[in-house]
Protein backbone atom coordinates (compact mmCIF):
# COMPACT_ATOMS: atom_id res chain seq x y z
CA UNK A 1 0.00 0.00 0.00
CA UNK A 2 2.75 1.98 0.76
CA UNK A 3 4.71 1.58 -2.53
CA UNK A 4 1.30 2.50 -4.32
CA UNK A 5 0.74 5.16 -2.34
CA UNK A 6 4.04 6.68 -3.03
CA UNK A 7 4.22 5.70 -7.13
CA UNK A 8 0.55 7.76 -6.94
CA UNK A 9 1.92 10.92 -5.80
CA UNK A 10 5.11 10.80 -8.01
CA UNK A 11 3.17 10.49 -10.46
CA UNK A 12 0.59 13.27 -9.81
CA UNK A 13 3.95 15.16 -8.68
CA UNK A 14 5.13 14.86 -12.22
CA UNK A 15 1.61 15.46 -14.41
CA UNK A 16 1.51 19.00 -12.51
CA UNK A 17 4.87 19.43 -13.21
CA UNK A 18 4.16 19.10 -17.27
CA UNK A 19 0.78 21.01 -16.88
CA UNK A 20 2.88 24.15 -15.53
CA UNK A 21 5.33 23.59 -17.98
CA UNK A 22 2.71 23.56 -21.46
CA UNK A 23 0.51 26.33 -19.58
CA UNK A 24 3.83 28.46 -19.59
CA UNK A 25 4.38 27.85 -23.39
CA UNK A 26 0.93 27.64 -24.75
CA UNK A 27 -1.40 30.16 -22.35
CA UNK A 28 -4.36 30.92 -22.89
CA UNK A 29 -5.51 34.31 -24.33
CA UNK A 30 -6.40 36.65 -21.72
CA UNK A 31 -9.04 39.54 -22.70
CA UNK A 32 -7.21 42.48 -20.67
CA UNK A 33 -3.47 41.77 -22.27
CA UNK A 34 -1.79 43.21 -25.04
CA UNK A 35 -0.48 39.93 -27.08
CA UNK A 36 2.57 40.54 -29.55
CA UNK A 37 3.67 37.08 -31.74
CA UNK A 38 7.04 37.11 -32.83
CA UNK A 39 6.00 34.62 -35.46
CA UNK A 40 8.50 32.21 -36.70
CA UNK A 41 8.60 32.84 -40.30
CA UNK A 42 11.76 31.49 -41.33
CA UNK A 43 14.25 34.02 -42.29
CA UNK A 44 11.85 37.14 -42.00
CA UNK A 45 9.83 39.04 -40.01
CA UNK A 46 6.51 38.73 -38.71
CA UNK A 47 4.72 40.44 -35.71
CA UNK A 48 1.05 39.72 -34.79
CA UNK A 49 -0.40 41.96 -32.14
CA UNK A 50 -3.80 42.01 -30.41
CA UNK A 51 -4.89 44.58 -27.97
CA UNK A 52 -8.90 45.12 -27.06
CA UNK A 53 -10.91 44.32 -30.62
CA UNK A 54 -7.66 46.01 -32.54
CA UNK A 55 -5.76 43.28 -34.58
CA UNK A 56 -2.40 44.11 -36.05
CA UNK A 57 -0.06 42.07 -38.58
CA UNK A 58 3.44 43.79 -39.17
CA UNK A 59 5.24 42.01 -42.27
CA UNK A 60 5.15 38.27 -42.84
CA UNK A 61 8.22 36.91 -44.14
CA UNK A 62 9.49 35.80 -47.64
CA UNK A 63 6.71 34.13 -49.80
CA UNK A 64 6.84 30.90 -48.47
CA UNK A 65 5.64 32.18 -45.32
CA UNK A 66 2.36 33.34 -46.44
CA UNK A 67 0.36 30.26 -45.47
CA UNK A 68 2.60 29.38 -42.33
CA UNK A 69 1.45 33.01 -41.38
CA UNK A 70 -2.51 32.78 -42.42
CA UNK A 71 -2.46 29.50 -40.40
CA UNK A 72 -0.98 31.16 -37.57
CA UNK A 73 -3.13 34.10 -37.32
CA UNK A 74 -6.29 31.52 -38.27
CA UNK A 75 -5.33 29.51 -35.10
CA UNK A 76 -5.43 32.96 -33.22
CA UNK A 77 -9.08 33.47 -34.05
CA UNK A 78 -7.96 36.43 -36.53
CA UNK A 79 -10.61 36.88 -39.02
CA UNK A 80 -9.32 40.32 -40.27
CA UNK A 81 -7.20 43.20 -39.23
CA UNK A 82 -7.00 46.39 -38.94
CA UNK A 83 -3.62 47.35 -39.24
CA UNK A 84 -1.29 45.44 -41.82
CA UNK A 85 2.39 47.70 -41.97
CA UNK A 86 4.53 46.61 -44.77
CA UNK A 87 7.43 47.86 -43.21
CA UNK A 88 9.84 48.15 -46.17
CA UNK A 89 9.53 46.49 -50.02
CA UNK A 90 12.06 43.68 -49.54
CA UNK A 91 10.82 40.36 -50.15
CA UNK A 92 11.66 38.80 -46.34
CA UNK A 93 9.33 41.32 -44.88
CA UNK A 94 6.60 41.55 -47.69
CA UNK A 95 7.08 38.52 -49.51
CA UNK A 96 4.00 36.72 -47.15
CA UNK A 97 2.04 40.18 -47.38
CA UNK A 98 0.42 38.88 -50.80
CA UNK A 99 -0.88 35.93 -49.34
CA UNK A 100 -2.61 37.24 -46.11
CA UNK A 101 -4.19 39.97 -47.72
CA UNK A 102 -5.98 37.54 -50.40
CA UNK A 103 -7.07 35.03 -47.33
CA UNK A 104 -7.87 37.50 -44.34
CA UNK A 105 -9.71 41.26 -44.83
CA UNK A 106 -7.20 44.29 -43.77
CA UNK A 107 -8.93 47.95 -43.14
CA UNK A 108 -5.57 49.74 -43.68
CA UNK A 109 -1.96 48.78 -45.21
CA UNK A 110 0.46 51.45 -43.66
CA UNK A 111 3.89 52.06 -45.69
CA UNK A 112 6.53 54.37 -45.11
CA UNK A 113 7.40 57.41 -47.56
CA UNK A 114 10.09 56.07 -50.51
CA UNK A 115 11.03 58.18 -53.49
CA UNK A 116 9.24 56.86 -56.32
CA UNK A 117 12.71 56.34 -57.83
CA UNK A 118 14.06 53.79 -55.38
CA UNK A 119 10.92 51.51 -54.87
CA UNK A 120 11.56 48.02 -56.23
CA UNK A 121 11.03 46.28 -59.56
CA UNK A 122 11.01 43.27 -57.90
CA UNK A 123 8.10 40.14 -57.85
CA UNK A 124 7.28 40.26 -54.54
CA UNK A 125 6.80 44.29 -54.28
CA UNK A 126 4.48 43.78 -57.46
CA UNK A 127 2.44 40.30 -56.06
CA UNK A 128 1.99 42.57 -52.72
CA UNK A 129 0.93 45.81 -55.01
CA UNK A 130 -1.35 43.38 -57.36
CA UNK A 131 -2.55 42.03 -53.54
CA UNK A 132 -3.42 45.35 -52.23
CA UNK A 133 -5.48 46.51 -54.91
CA UNK A 134 -7.34 42.94 -55.51
CA UNK A 135 -8.61 44.02 -51.53
CA UNK A 136 -9.66 47.40 -52.27
CA UNK A 137 -6.87 48.89 -50.60
CA UNK A 138 -4.76 51.69 -51.14
CA UNK A 139 -1.26 51.87 -49.53
CA UNK A 140 -1.18 54.22 -46.59
CA UNK A 141 1.77 56.07 -46.21
CA UNK A 142 2.21 57.27 -42.44
CA UNK A 143 5.51 59.63 -41.00
CA UNK A 144 7.06 59.81 -37.72
CA UNK A 145 4.73 61.62 -35.11
CA UNK A 146 1.64 59.64 -36.46
CA UNK A 147 -0.57 57.80 -33.76
CA UNK A 148 -2.50 55.03 -33.54
CA UNK A 149 -4.94 54.86 -29.95
CA UNK A 150 -6.00 51.07 -29.89
CA UNK A 151 -7.38 50.65 -26.65
CA UNK A 152 -7.31 53.21 -23.93
CA UNK A 153 -4.21 52.05 -22.68
CA UNK A 154 -2.45 51.43 -25.95
CA UNK A 155 -1.18 53.31 -28.52
CA UNK A 156 1.00 52.55 -31.44
CA UNK A 157 3.55 55.40 -32.68
CA UNK A 158 5.07 56.02 -35.92
CA UNK A 159 8.87 57.35 -35.21
CA UNK A 160 10.29 56.62 -38.20
CA UNK A 161 12.15 56.60 -40.71
CA UNK A 162 13.24 60.69 -40.36
CA UNK A 163 15.22 60.82 -43.46
CA UNK A 164 14.03 61.04 -47.50
CA UNK A 165 17.10 59.61 -49.32
CA UNK A 166 18.59 56.60 -48.24
CA UNK A 167 20.91 54.62 -50.29
CA UNK A 168 19.51 51.22 -48.37
CA UNK A 169 15.99 50.61 -48.52
CA UNK A 170 16.58 48.84 -44.71
CA UNK A 171 16.77 52.57 -43.80
CA UNK A 172 13.42 53.65 -44.94
CA UNK A 173 11.74 50.56 -42.55
CA UNK A 174 9.24 51.25 -40.49
CA UNK A 175 9.87 52.33 -36.77
CA UNK A 176 6.90 52.09 -34.23
CA UNK A 177 6.78 52.19 -30.25
CA UNK A 178 3.54 50.35 -28.95
CA UNK A 179 2.72 51.28 -25.44
CA UNK A 180 0.60 49.55 -23.10
CA UNK A 181 -0.18 51.01 -19.61
CA UNK A 182 3.68 50.78 -18.08
CA UNK A 183 5.12 48.47 -20.68
CA UNK A 184 6.91 49.52 -24.14
CA UNK A 185 7.54 47.53 -27.03
CA UNK A 186 10.39 48.91 -30.43
CA UNK A 187 9.88 47.09 -33.83
CA UNK A 188 12.71 48.13 -36.01
CA UNK A 189 11.95 46.49 -39.44
CA UNK A 190 15.82 46.49 -40.83
CA UNK A 191 16.58 50.09 -39.64
CA UNK A 192 20.67 50.66 -39.92
CA UNK A 193 22.85 52.74 -38.28
CA UNK A 194 22.01 55.91 -40.46
CA UNK A 195 18.49 55.94 -39.39
CA UNK A 196 19.29 54.83 -36.09
CA UNK A 197 21.26 58.08 -35.53
CA UNK A 198 18.74 60.42 -37.20
CA UNK A 199 16.40 59.05 -34.27
CA UNK A 200 18.72 59.52 -31.74
CA UNK A 201 19.19 63.16 -33.10
CA UNK A 202 15.14 63.53 -33.38
CA UNK A 203 15.74 62.69 -29.12
CA UNK A 204 12.65 60.37 -29.90
CA UNK A 205 13.81 56.68 -28.31
CA UNK A 206 13.52 56.35 -24.68
CA UNK A 207 13.99 52.88 -22.49
CA UNK A 208 11.81 49.99 -23.40
CA UNK A 209 10.82 47.00 -22.23
CA UNK A 210 11.37 45.13 -25.55
CA UNK A 211 13.49 45.13 -28.45
CA UNK A 212 12.36 43.38 -32.07
CA UNK A 213 16.42 44.06 -32.98
CA UNK A 214 16.54 45.27 -36.44
CA UNK A 215 17.81 43.55 -39.38
CA UNK A 216 17.69 40.03 -38.01
CA UNK A 217 20.85 41.02 -35.69
CA UNK A 218 22.88 42.20 -38.54
CA UNK A 219 26.12 43.70 -37.70
CA UNK A 220 24.84 46.90 -39.48
CA UNK A 221 22.02 47.66 -36.93
CA UNK A 222 21.69 48.04 -33.31
CA UNK A 223 24.56 50.44 -32.52
CA UNK A 224 26.02 51.07 -29.29
CA UNK A 225 24.39 54.71 -28.62
CA UNK A 226 21.04 53.15 -30.29
CA UNK A 227 21.60 50.43 -27.96
CA UNK A 228 22.10 52.84 -24.98
CA UNK A 229 19.40 54.87 -25.53
CA UNK A 230 16.52 52.11 -26.05
CA UNK A 231 18.44 49.94 -22.55
CA UNK A 232 16.17 47.09 -23.51
CA UNK A 233 15.00 44.71 -20.72
CA UNK A 234 14.22 42.17 -23.12
CA UNK A 235 15.36 41.54 -26.96
CA UNK A 236 13.76 39.32 -29.65
CA UNK A 237 15.83 38.25 -32.97
CA UNK A 238 13.90 36.99 -35.81
CA UNK A 239 15.63 34.87 -38.36
CA UNK A 240 16.11 31.53 -39.37
CA UNK A 241 18.90 29.44 -41.35
CA UNK A 242 20.83 32.16 -43.46
CA UNK A 243 24.21 32.70 -45.17
CA UNK A 244 24.16 36.24 -43.90
CA UNK A 245 25.94 35.84 -40.60
CA UNK A 246 22.40 36.41 -38.96
CA UNK A 247 22.45 37.37 -35.64
CA UNK A 248 25.81 38.69 -35.91
CA UNK A 249 28.07 37.76 -32.81
CA UNK A 250 29.00 42.14 -32.38
CA UNK A 251 25.03 42.76 -32.21
CA UNK A 252 24.39 39.50 -29.72
CA UNK A 253 27.62 40.98 -27.47
CA UNK A 254 26.48 44.22 -27.53
CA UNK A 255 22.68 43.42 -26.49
CA UNK A 256 24.16 41.10 -23.64
CA UNK A 257 25.55 44.50 -22.31
CA UNK A 258 21.69 45.25 -21.36
CA UNK A 259 19.91 41.89 -21.16
CA UNK A 260 20.42 38.33 -20.36
CA UNK A 261 16.20 37.82 -22.17
CA UNK A 262 17.83 37.42 -25.66
CA UNK A 263 14.92 35.35 -27.87
CA UNK A 264 15.72 33.82 -31.37
CA UNK A 265 12.90 32.41 -33.45
CA UNK A 266 15.53 30.19 -35.29
CA UNK A 267 15.96 28.66 -31.80
CA UNK A 268 13.21 28.80 -29.79
CA UNK A 269 9.88 29.35 -32.48
CA UNK A 270 7.21 31.70 -31.93
CA UNK A 271 7.73 34.01 -29.20
CA UNK A 272 4.55 35.62 -27.99
CA UNK A 273 4.74 38.26 -24.86
CA UNK A 274 1.61 39.00 -22.73
CA UNK A 275 1.34 42.58 -20.83
CA UNK A 276 -1.32 43.05 -18.96
CA UNK A 277 0.34 47.25 -18.82
CA UNK A 278 2.49 46.36 -15.88
CA UNK A 279 4.72 43.22 -16.49
CA UNK A 280 5.18 40.98 -19.32
CA UNK A 281 4.83 36.99 -19.73
CA UNK A 282 7.02 35.76 -22.33
CA UNK A 283 6.46 31.86 -23.94
CA UNK A 284 7.88 30.18 -26.70
CA UNK A 285 7.69 27.33 -29.19
CA UNK A 286 10.35 25.11 -27.88
CA UNK A 287 13.58 25.01 -26.10
CA UNK A 288 16.88 26.19 -27.32
CA UNK A 289 19.40 23.49 -28.30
Amino acid sequence: MTVCLTVLLLAGLLLCNLVRLYSTKHPAPAEDTLSVHFIDAGQGDSIYMHCGGTDILIDAGEREAGETVVQYLRQQGVRSLDYVIATHPHSDHIGGLAKVLEEIPAEHVLVSDIPEKQLPLSASYERFLDAVAQASLSLEIVTPGTRFQLDKDAVLEILGPMGTDYESLNNYSLVARLTYGENSFLFTGDMEEQAEKELLQAQVLSPVDVLKVGHHGSSTSTRKKFLAAVSPRMAVIQCGDNSYNHPHSNTVERLAGYTDKIYRTDLQGTIVMESNGHSIQVHWEREAA
